[in-house]
């Protein structure tokens, strides 16, 4: 009896809540494939102030004071229950549950969305025009486009679009989605520069690297590794105090093989959770002893939950040779406001004055970082750092430390949780790891 009168409070005061708080969910429909997407958007006479969303009972995605949410969840086939939620400033809450039968799609079989303009980071003027094609086994049934996660165009049971959408001048994030009759979607992402000009598009995109040689050329002889993001074996995670720092504690996961958001169709998904908890992911290389200079190269996206959820967001190389270990490590300090670099010996971060602001969410930035190691003198020093294509010398020399590991090298990645211990996701793509 004690439990149906506390269902009977819990469902009066959900009630009270819904009245408030209204949730339009958009998708996923009753059938999908994984990774499910999840798109809503909720309003209210008072601000919207956070989002949680639960798979089968369980937290798998929250956001902080946004009005509408897009993100992708790895789920596992069969049928399972989601619940999207959204809260306002007076704690009341809305609500929207749909239980979604999650297949596995046939690659041989699959939809796909052909995006002809504009092209991947090119620069287009306002309006730019969009037009895209879908082919698959089944009729297509319906077309969205979202622009930074807003619906910007549709259209109904046709094979192609073409459509003028309007945009502000700067980056934005274009996602193009159909759907056909059995309810499965395709999408393609890309991100497009808006130009103050008006016209329907150019394709000349964004330089990959600084043009005024701030990083050195790898020779011939150089060892590569490029898309790391999709090499979905040989990774190790952790998040305990011991491994990570922080508190410990909390929910981490990874995601291969995403397509929305990504830059090339195939971008790798990480998530964390939990109050000043760290969570970190590593990927080994092998041993690389004769390998003195290393170039780090990536794209990250965040969501809209890291402004308000994230308290830094670590990306490090290290190599460790003869005992030593040479441990890159870099940080975008959300909360100090500046990049810093890790001292190994004194286990602490040292602050720059390279300033990092919170990274606008839904866009790719570019994160490029060259280091060398001396190994008679055991140190290592970080050379420069690239982000968004401006360019900071760094020139800091820091201690190696020894501690008998096994000789390696490799690149790693660590989202930081602030006092919210409220979850964000971090999209990783074309990442590229040159020693030479």
């Amino acid at each position: 009896m004690r439990n149906l009168l506390l269902s009977a409070c819990t469902l009066l005061l959900a009630s009270i809540g819904f009245a408030q708080v209204s949730i339009q969910l958009s998708s996923p429909t009753t059938s999908s494939t994984s990774p499910v997407h999840v798109e809503a958007s909720a309003s209210s006479s008072h601000p919207i102030t956070g989002w949680q969303v639960y798979l089968d009972g369980k937290s798998a995605y929250s956001a902080g004071a946004t009005s509408n949410i897009n993100t992708s969840l790895s789920t596992a086939t069969g049928s399972h229950q989601l619940v999207v939620r959204a809260w306002d400033s007076t704690g009341a809450y809305g609500s929207q549950t749909v239980q979604v039968n999650v297949s596995t799609a046939s690659a041989a079989t699959a939809l796909a969305v052909s995006v002809a303009s504009p092209t991947a980071h090119s620069t287009v003027g306002n309006p730019f025009t969009l037009q895209a094609s879908a082919s698959g086994p089944q009729a297509i049934t319906g077309w969205q486009a979202y622009l930074d996660g807003k619906s910007v165009a549709s259209a109904g049971a046709t094979k192609s679009i073409n459509a003028s959408v309007s945009a502000a001048t700067g980056t934005h994030l274009l996602v193009v989605r159909a759907w056909d009759t059995s309810g499965a979607y395709a999408d393609q992402t890309l991100q497009v520069n808006v130009s103050s000009a008006s016209g329907t598009g150019g394709t000349t995109p964004p330089p990959s690297a600084p043009s005024n040689g701030a990083l050195p050329k790898p020779p011939s002889t150089a060892k590569v590794w490029t898309n790391i993001e999709q090499m979905t074996t040989g990774w190790t995670s952790c998040e305990t105090a011991a491994c990570a720092g922080g508190n410990g504690g909390g929910t981490l996961w990874q995601a291969f093989n995403q397509t929305t958001p990504s830059m090339d169709g195939n971008s790798m998904e990480i998530y964390h959770d939990g109050k000043f908890s760290n969570a970190l992911w590593w990927h080994k290389m092998g041993a690389n002893d004769n390998a003195t200079n290393m170039l780090w190269d990536f794209y990250v996206l965040l969501d809209s939950a890291s402004l308000t959820n994230a308290q830094a967001l670590e990306y490090d190389s290290y190599q460790f040779v003869g005992g030593y270990n040479y441990m890159v490590g870099t940080e975008c300090n959300y909360a100090a406001g500046v990049w810093d670099t890790w001292n190994e010996v004194t286990q602490k971060w040292l602050h720059t004055t390279v300033p990092c602001k919170k990274f606008t969410p839904n866009t790719w930035h570019h994160i490029q970082m060259y280091v060398t190691t001396n190994h008679s003198a055991h140190t290592y020093t970080y050379k420069t750092l690239v982000v968004d294509g401006v360019v900071y010398n760094l020139n800091q020399t820091q201690p190696a430390k020894y501690l008998a590991w096994a000789d390696n090298i490799g690149v790693q990645w660590q989202l930081d949780v602030n006092a919210t211990g409220g979850g964000y996701h971090e999209w990783v793509d074309k990442a590229t790891f040159t020693v030479w």
